[in-house]
């Protein structure tokens, strides 16, 4: 390993050389996905990103795609961390403008991810691995749920929303987010253009659950 690598590794994870290595690793496949597609990336090709020869990634991963869904993971983790970050609170502001955040985070979590899975069609064994390691804790379903649930849920004990079915709500947020991320994938959409639909979709679903049917 370069004396450069050598630092950053080092300086990674601190005094446990082999925590630090291995997490070097995912951090330079991370980022090699970031600029390729998946299926063009080879062993040869991380370890020298990385620093380190070809055999020393077997010594912490058993194949490449063990390497590879680690990297996928992280950086699924960090889009649905950025997806539930900082959204409206129940009480706060307007339904509407609370709504079209959580559809806006929505979005920026599908145009994020979807790329990504798109690529993972041509390798359908890291494909499925990559999908069963996010339907793990804490990555599962919930986690993209859950948020807008539980939002929802406090604005009807606030009254500012009716009685109605949290679930189908939730799926009316979910699934225009989703069918914009494929657009946006298949048409090349902007995000300026993604973000332009969303107070309609939103307006359209709350003139069917705000409180008042206003």
């Amino acid at each position: 390993m370069s004396p450069r690598r050598a630092k950053a590794v080092r300086g990674r994870v601190g005094d446990d050389p082999a925590t630090a290595l291995r997490e070097h690793l995912i951090d330079t496949a991370e980022k090699l996905l970031g600029e390729r597609q998946v299926s063009t990336i080879t062993t040869r090709d991380i370890a020298r990103s990385a620093g380190v020869s070809d055999g020393v990634l077997y010594n912490y991963f058993a194949a490449k795609h063990e390497l590879l869904v680690a990297a996928l993971v992280r950086r699924y983790a960090g889009s649905v961390t950025r997806f539930d970050t900082d959204l409206p609170v129940a009480g706060s502001g307007t339904v509407e403008d609370n709504l079209i955040a959580y559809a806006q985070a929505a979005v920026d979590l599908v145009t994020e991810t979807l790329p990504t899975a798109a690529g993972l069609m041509s390798e359908p064994a890291l494909l499925h691995r990559f999908i069963e390691e996010i339907h793990r804790q804490p990555f599962g379903p919930h986690r993209l749920r859950q948020p807008i649930s539980d939002y929802l849920a406090a604005e009807q004990q606030l009254g500012r929303l009716g009685t109605f079915d949290i679930e189908a709500a939730i799926s009316l947020i979910m699934g225009p987010a989703i069918m914009l991320g494929f657009a946006a994938l298949i048409s090349g959409a902007s995000q300026d253009e993604l973000t332009e639909q969303i107070p309609g979709i939103v307006r359209t679903l709350l003139t069917g659950i705000q409180a008042g049917g206003q």
